[in-house]
């Protein structure tokens, strides 16, 4: 054989092939011949399908392994107001708390974007589960899928410093450039909350030369992630056809977003739990998402829920309010809020909410610790130089009831407390189980029309195969545990503060042993010394 193709003659340091220039480029003219033969059958629907498979972006996430998107959703993360999620963490002061819960908003939207896409996979692909996978076309579910997958990205872009803890401070909505048609209704005499400036910021990420989403893209994103204020806008209807409900199909996707089954609270107790190092918020995603669907019920569309997957969905919601009880409500971690409002409300920080676009989203956590240190420095006696110095109060007891009931317990303890010289405080706090209003007597009545029947804004409906025959029903028939476990989640927290309570803890201790309250089965089995 000519040495021209190969050279059988090799040395003690020469490879066992080797191959000329020439023979090189015939090989690579045949791979390549190959290569295009191939990939063509495979990609053949479009080139562009082929060149968005290519500019997939691959992120490791530490929760669901691989998150993929894509090259447009890539510039929409990369864009400013996205990308100040870094520099805000996901649970404020709960890392003060549960050292390594130092994650941030950023990988939580990445992670709801994800949560987001299951649910339309599943909503919109699975046509054995789903009625809309099979009525709508594939155009139209493109769209959807696109537009969840953003919903889900931006659903909490306007999330302040501190998250929850300072909404307290944040302007009257008015004074936000929210677009006034996208409202659809006067604007209520309130103060704003984080869904009015992630509003007013994806509004902005369609302006100017750094637009990353088109005008119609941010009001109907608007109007999924915000939609007791923003209007369901008249484009959404035009990208269905005329069979579709369009206004009942909004209500099943906003449900995707914002609901007691979302993607951002599935995201978010997964995540929180794995940072903070606790098992609470574990749940099994893929077999609630994956007994989820749509059913047709009348001329409306309503999200479904098979007969075997009501263990999953009761695990998750269950799991939510433990999460809530023993890591949001944390009694340090209210404890510092506490401290912070304190330092809000007394001045020694000038921590006031901007209205403007810009210079909100110049605001992260940073800004408001040097805010805090700052006045620390100036008072080692102030709130501030509490929080900064870790100083959490004593707690001396957490009444788990109304409002009323942990301030007529207060007044009383307060009373007695102040006789010595001391001022106890007390914080309540109140997160719904469920989101609707009066969840207690719907249940109670079983009325079938929200979800757990009246118990949230968007229906679910358990659906039942039993001797060959399937059936609609609510879920109050069948989610036992929830019939129990339904109430609001109200706490309050009475504290002293360390220094008093080290000086007084033995007067203390008497006094608070009056108003122990036990039920007519508890025992006393012991007292504290």
């Amino acid at each position: 054989m000519s040495g021209d193709f190969y050279n059988h003659k090799r040395g003690e340091n020469e490879n066992l092939f080797s191959f000329s220039p020439s023979a090189v480029i015939i090989c690579q003219k045949i791979f390549l011949a190959y290569f295009f033969k191939v990939s063509w059958h495979i990609f053949s629907p479009s080139v562009i399908q082929r060149v968005t498979i290519m500019k997939s972006i691959f992120i490791a996430d530490a929760i669901h392994g691989t998150i993929v998107v894509s090259a447009d959703e890539a510039a929409v993360i990369d864009h400013p107001y996205v990308q100040r999620l870094r520099f805000i963490r996901q649970l404020g002061f709960v890392s003060w708390v549960y050292p390594c819960a130092t994650h941030d908003r950023f990988s939580h939207a990445l992670g709801a974007m994800h949560v987001s896409s299951l649910f339309a996979d599943q909503l919109l692909m699975n046509e054995e589960y789903s009625v809309l996978a099979r009525i709508l076309n594939a155009e139209e579910k493109k769209f959807l899928r696109h537009i969840i997958r953003l919903s889900g990205l931006l659903h909490d872009v306007g999330h302040a410093p501190f998250s929850h803890t300072a909404e307290a401070v944040m302007p009257h909505v008015s004074s936000l450039a929210i677009p006034d048609m996208w409202t659809g209704r006067p604007v209520k005499d309130r103060a704003a909350r984080h869904e009015d400036y992630s509003v007013l910021l994806i509004a902005g990420m369609s302006e100017g030369e750094r637009a990353v989403i088109t005008r119609e893209e941010a009001e109907i994103i608007s109007s999924l992630i915000h939609h007791k204020y923003i209007r369901i806008p008249d484009s959404w209807h035009t990208h269905f056809s005329s069979a579709v409900n369009g206004q009942s199909l909004h209500a099943v996707i906003k449900t995707i977003i914002s609901s007691d089954i979302d993607a951002d609270r599935m995201d978010y107790l997964l995540r929180d739990a794995h940072f903070a190092g606790v098992t609470y918020g574990h749940f099994d995603l893929p077999w609630l998402i994956s007994n989820l669907g749509t059913v047709h019920v009348g001329d409306t569309y309503s999200i479904s829920i098979s007969e075997s997957g009501i263990q999953a969905l009761e695990h998750y919601l269950l799991a939510r309010a433990n999460m809530y009880a023993q890591v949001y409500m944390h009694k340090t971690v209210k404890c510092f809020d506490y401290y912070f409002h304190k330092a809000i409300e007394e001045k020694e920080i000038d921590y006031r909410m901007p209205i403007g676009r810009e210079s909100y989203v110049a605001m992260r956590d940073s800004t408001l610790i040097e805010l805090l240190f700052g006045a620390a420095k100036q008072n080692s006696l102030s709130w501030s130089a509490r929080l900064v110095n870790r100083e959490p109060a004593k707690r001396l007891c957490r009444i788990w009831g109304s409002r009323e009931q942990s301030e007529i317990l207060f007044g009383q303890v307060h009373k007695e407390l102040q006789r010595m010289g001391i001022t106890p405080f007390l914080h309540f706090t109140k997160n719904k189980f469920l989101d609707a209003e009066g969840s207690q007597a719907s249940i109670a009545s079983h009325a079938p029309q929200s979800l757990f029947s009246g118990l949230a804004t968007v229906p679910v409906t358990v659906v039942r195969k039993q001797f060959g025959i399937v059936s609609a029903a609510p879920l109050s028939d069948y989610a036992f545990i929830l019939k129990r476990y339904h109430d609001d989640i109200s706490v309050g927290d009475i504290y002293v503060l360390r220094d008093e309570y080290e000086a007084h803890e033995s007067e203390i201790r008497v006094v608070i042993k009056k108003f122990h309250m036990r039920s007519p089965t508890e025992t006393i089995i012991s007292e504290e010394d």
